[in-house]
C-alpha cells in the first residue's frame, strides 16, 4: 500500500542555513573522505613528532635553541594550524555570501515526498529527485539530510509538526528508501 504526500513548507534562516552546510560538510566528510583525511591527520601528527623530536635531539647535543630548525619545522606548522582555525570563519562568510548572493535561498521552499520521490519547490526553482537517486538520508536532531552523489538537501525539522507527523515522514522515509534512511 502507498503512503499518501507529505508536503512541507519552510523558509530559509541564516543561521540554521549554516549550521546545515556545517553538519552536511561534516556528513560528507564522514561518507567520501573519511580514509583520506584520517591519513592527512596521521601525516601532520608524524611530521609535527619528528620536528620535535629532530629540534629535541639538536638541543641537547648542542645545548642551545636550534632556530633554523625551529623556523623550518614551525612555520608550516602554524600555517596548518592558522587554517585549521579560521576554515569555520571561512564556512560561516561563504554561507553568508550564499544567501546574500542568491534569491532563491530568501524564498519559501516546499518539500514533497510521495512515491515518486522528493521535489522542492520554490517561486523561481523546482528540484525532482526519484528515491533511486538519493543514497542516503540521515535524521540528526536539527535536519533531515537528503544526500545525493552530486548534492545534497536539508530539511530542518521545524518545518515537520512534531510529533505524529515527523514519525509519518520518518515511516514514508523507511518506506521508499529502506537502509537508506538512516532515521531514529
Amino acid at each position: 500500500m502507498s503512503r499518501p504526500s507529505s508536503t512541507l513548507r519552510w523558509r530559509v534562516q541564516a543561521d540554521e542555513h549554516y549550521r546545515a552546510v556545517r553538519t552536511l560538510r561534516r556528513e560528507h566528510a564522514r561518507q567520501e573522505r573519511r580514509i583520506r583525511r584520517e591519513l592527512r591527520l596521521v601525516a601532520l601528527g608524524v611530521f609535527a613528532l619528528g620536528a620535535i623530536a629532530i629540534v629535541a635531539r639538536q638541543w641537547h647535543a648542542t645545548h642551545r635553541l636550534p632556530l633554523e630548525l625551529v623556523w623550518i619545522f614551525g612555520v608550516p606548522l602554524l600555517l596548518v594550524g592558522g587554517y585549521a582555525a579560521t576554515r569555520p570563519l571561512a564556512l560561516k562568510r561563504a554561507v553568508k555570501r550564499q544567501l546574500d548572493d542568491d534569491p532563491s535561498t530568501q524564498q519559501e521552499r516546499r518539500y514533497i515526498l510521495d512515491g515518486a520521490g522528493l521535489r522542492i519547490e520554490g517561486e523561481s526553482f523546482h528540484v525532482e529527485m526519484p528515491w533511486a537517486k538519493l543514497i542516503l538520508v540521515r535524521e540528526t536532531n536539527e535536519f533531515l539530510l537528503f544526500i545525493t552523489r552530486k548534492s545534497a538537501f536539508y530539511l530542518p525539522k521545524r518545518a515537520i509538526v512534531w510529533p505524529d507527523r515527523l514519525e509519518d515522514v520518518r515511516e514514508l522515509l523507511v518506506e521508499y528508501l529502506g537502509d537508506r534512511a538512516d532515521v531514529r
